[in-house]
């Protein structure tokens, strides 16, 4: 029992950690969502990374869909709950505890329903103003969920945790015994799973068909705009070329204007000393001439 309450306090707190990653890549979502419908999918009208409500926790809302933080919640969950009933001396049978019939299929349709929805998005975005970081982001919320629930049922679910609930459950005297057809249990469980493998490589292609269908059209959408604004800057270069070229020829005109006004204003003011110079030597030589005079009068007298 006292090994049972520590895993119980272990699951406790690791579902309160998912929990909060949950409910912050729950606003994260909500506050991208709000953003991206008030731009009408102009990602260039705002941040492609909304934040949440606890910042300390953004690293894990990688995944818009919310599934990469929904599937070990609800792992977690399962664990916590099964945890606490067997402390109480509830009996289990070992099959599909901790979690309930049907969990490894909904995980894996949680990974497909995440692709899904990655790829659905990229529908909303305007081609003209979506970029590498917007694809990507779409990406990550196909890529992250589909990870997720590989690795949550092949890679923890099936080869970790049952087994070692299993372990558990039978050196606590509380499993229960099924007098059921393992073998067909068994094999129905192989059938289950390839199936489940086989709808996931299914899916898989038709999101990496999708994908190079988007990437095209976004290549060819670049290369459309850069070819108009090649066009457009070209027309305005040589807009602005003549306009530059007419305002300098207006400039010279005036300049030469202001330069023969201003040279026949000073020949003018030129013209007007020289004359008074000629004025003031010819009446120094008329008061010359009437000193002589007075003078010549004064030595007669």
């Amino acid at each position: 029992m006292k090994k049972i309450r520590l895993l119980l306090a272990l699951c406790a707190i690791a579902t309160a950690f998912c929990a909060l990653a949950f409910v912050n890549n729950v606003a994260a979502i909500w506050n991208w969502w709000a953003a991206f419908l008030a731009a009408g999918g102009d990602t260039a009208a705002f941040s492609a990374k909304a934040p949440g409500v606890i910042p300390w926790l953004d690293w894990t809302a990688v995944d818009y869909s919310a599934v990469t933080t929904f599937i070990p919640t609800l792992g977690f969950v399962c664990m916590t709950v099964s945890l606490a009933r067997m402390a109480r001396g509830r009996r289990f049978r070992a099959g599909d505890f901790p979690f309930f019939r049907g969990s490894d299929q909904l995980n894996v349709a949680l990974g497909l329903f995440g692709t899904l929805w990655g790829i659905i998005v990229i529908g909303y975005f305007q081609l003209d103003t979506v970029t590498m970081a917007d694809l990507m982001q779409c990406l990550h919320t196909a890529l992250f969920s589909t990870l997720m629930a590989v690795v949550w049922v092949f890679l923890v679910d099936r080869p970790l945790v049952r087994p070692l609930f299993t372990r558990l459950l039978e050196s606590s005297g509380l499993a229960e015994t099924d007098d059921g057809d393992l073998a067909a249990a068994v094999d129905r469980l192989v059938v289950r799973l390839g199936a489940a493998s086989d709808a996931f490589e299914r899916r898989q292609k038709e999101f990496e068909a999708a994908f190079e269908k988007r990437a095209a059209e976004y290549a060819a959408a670049f290369e459309r705009r850069e070819a108009e604004f090649s066009s457009e800057f070209e027309r305005r270069r040589g807009e602005y070329a003549a306009h530059f070229e007419e305002r300098l020829a207006k400039y010279e005109s005036e300049f030469e204007a202001r330069q023969k006004e201003y040279k026949e204003f000073f020949k003018r003011e030129m013209d007007a000393m020289e004359r008074r110079a000629k004025d003031a030597e010819s009446a120094r030589l008329a008061t010359e001439e009437r000193l002589a005079r007075v003078a010549a009068a004064l030595r007669g007298v």
